[in-house]
């Protein structure tokens, strides 16, 4: 898999196909669900609006973590990623559990405690496990106070003069 990040290192294109310069890309998300349709550009193009080659992400670590490939360090990166310490999941058999250890490597696998109903139980992380929404809501540090007579009357005497611009 072959990946381009832009400036933020927050969207990724993936290339579907290179020829010289010219390129078949897709937007891919963090998880490796692609997104859009593919489209043409050029590498030049692509490098001169800010994208750059990635080469670890966890989109790269799932991939090869869904072919089978074990003891990787982009596989352990991207399983810390994705399965961070206290979210639930959701197991193959329906089981909901809380991640409880992060991942570890072994010859033959990776493996995690969860905390199902109280109980520390270790298993198996495979491809099939689904992250389940954050129960931690995002907070605002404080709510801004509503405007007062005299600042909405700064705010409008500010775009009379300005014209709109």
């Amino acid at each position: 898999m072959k990946l381009l990040a832009d400036k933020t290192g927050e969207l990724f294109l993936e290339i579907l196909n290179q020829q010289g310069d010219s390129v078949t890309v897709q937007f891919i998300s963090n998880e490796g669900v692609h997104k859009g349709k593919p489209f043409k550009d050029s590498l030049t193009g692509l490098f001169l609006a800010g994208w750059s080659h990635r080469s670890t992400s966890t989109a790269i670590g799932l991939q090869r973590f869904k072919q089978g490939i074990l003891q990787d360090a982009k596989v352990s990166f991207a399983l810390h990623q994705l399965f961070p310490l206290g979210r639930k999941v959701k197991l193959p058999n329906g089981e909901l559990g809380i991640i409880a250890s992060y991942a570890n490597t072994h010859a033959d696998g990776y493996f995690m405690y969860l905390r199902i109903e109280g109980v520390l139980h270790r298993h198996k992380i495979t491809p099939d496990w689904e992250l389940q929404p954050s129960e931690k809501l995002l907070m605002l540090p404080y709510y801004p106070a509503p405007l007062t007579k005299a600042e909405q009357k700064a705010i409008q005497e500010y775009d009379v003069w300005a014209g709109g611009f």
